[in-house]
């Protein structure tokens, strides 16, 4: 007996053995199944995660220029910045309320607005990041933007409020995972 297989003799006329056939079905089949289960993921945001909570960060009287509100969203510890500078996804008047993680993309490190410039700089490595430019960088090993934080107004109270975040926070698979919650 011969050790002669099936892939040595080539398919004729575009025919494909009974064999091929079936492991072609069946990596169909599994393809399917799990791009079914990821689409599936994906509707329910994450398998099991969380949605964003809404907190209150600040109040539209209470905001100074020059003074920036920090505060932790979505995690507690995840320290951001608000700004007062006209930028697009920014809200209020002239779109100049705006807000920023303060966790470098580059390795995490304090991100810290620099007067002189008008810049959000790390004090590590030296990352230039524009918050007029919605937070992108200018200069420096940081490989993305600053993740921004999504604010809303209640036009009633004037009050300010953290909804998400536009972005994924340094060193974190997900936003809202392997923390406290911000009340």
């Amino acid at each position: 007996m011969s050790n002669v297989k099936e892939k040595d003799f080539p398919a004729v006329d575009g025919c494909m053995s009974r064999r091929r056939l079936l492991k072609a079905a069946g990596c169909a089949g599994a393809a399917a199944l799990l791009a079914g289960g990821l689409a599936s993921k994906a509707e329910a945001g994450l398998s099991g995660a969380k949605t964003y909570p809404q907190v209150k960060v600040a109040n539209m009287r209470d905001l100074r220029t020059g003074r920036p509100v920090k505060f932790d969203y979505p995690l507690v510890g995840r320290k951001n910045i608000h700004l007062g500078c006209s930028v697009e996804g920014g809200v209020g008047p002239n779109r100049s309320i705006v807000a920023y993680s303060m966790f470098c993309s580059h390795l995490g490190c304090s991100v810290e607005m620099q007067w002189e410039s008008g810049m959000l700089v790390c004090e590590c490595h030296q990352s230039v990041y524009d918050p007029g430019q919605s937070g992108r960088v200018m200069e420096g090993p940081a490989p993305t933007s600053l993740p921004m934080v999504n604010l809303d107004i209640d036009a009633s109270t004037g009050d300010i409020y953290a909804v998400g975040v536009a972005g994924l926070i340094y060193g974190l698979r997900n936003n809202l995972l392997d923390g406290e919650e911000v009340r």
